[in-house]
């Protein structure tokens, strides 16, 4: 079924590059994904947050420990919710793909400077010493990764995302995390290309 449905979605990639520079199209054929898309994100929010609040309001005045102790009670109460949570369910194969193709055309326009400078920032990366992770749905993110910055070239091109949960990159993993709760939502993998591949 899900290679059924991979293959659905790659049928439309041939069409979207014409769709890049027109996504109000009306048949464009990322609207339906991405709309599909925003609705699984809102309604991942939709539960996280009924969930935070059943916990009370952060008070700022908490104390770091008291801060990650009710982080790891959210993570717990959001991880009994989805029991059934898998890769996918929200990046889909069908979103997936518009992703993934955003991303490699992003990466085909850049400079030559700009390429160079994000592979030798990804071989520091490497060489960190950081262990290899594959990621899991429902995983605390590991605090072996630093939470640096998303890429501000990809950031706008994505789909804006609700409070508390944000993008993150893992080697070739595109992740949403949720931010409080310091939780993998879902995953998608060979989201960017491997340093020094042909743009």
């Amino acid at each position: 079924m899900l290679h059924r449905a991979i293959g659905l979605a790659l049928a439309g990639v041939a069409v979207l590059g014409a769709a890049l520079g027109c996504r109000s199209a009306p048949d464009n054929p990322m609207v339906e994904p991405m709309e599909d898309f925003n609705r699984r994100v809102q309604e991942y929010a939709t539960l996280r947050n009924r969930l935070s609040d059943s916990l009370g309001r952060v008070d700022d005045g908490k104390s770091q420990a008291d801060i990650a102790a009710r982080a790891a009670v959210l993570a717990a109460a959001i991880t009994n919710a989805r029991p059934g949570a898998r890769p996918g369910d929200i990046f889909t194969p069908e979103v997936s793909v518009v992703i993934a193709t955003l991303i490699k055309e992003e990466y085909r326009r850049r400079a030559d400077s700009v390429k160079e400078s994000r592979e030798e920032h990804a071989e520091e990366h490497l060489q960190d010493g950081l262990p290899s992770f594959e990621p899991q749905v429902n995983q605390l993110f590991p605090t072996t990764y630093p939470l640096a910055t998303f890429d501000p070239l990809l950031l706008p091109l994505l789909p804006k995302l609700p409070d508390q949960i944000e993008y993150r990159r893992m080697e070739h993993y595109l992740l949403l995390r949720d931010m409080e709760a310091n939780l993998i939502v879902d995953f998608m993998p060979n989201a960017f290309p491997p340093a020094g591949a042909p743009r």
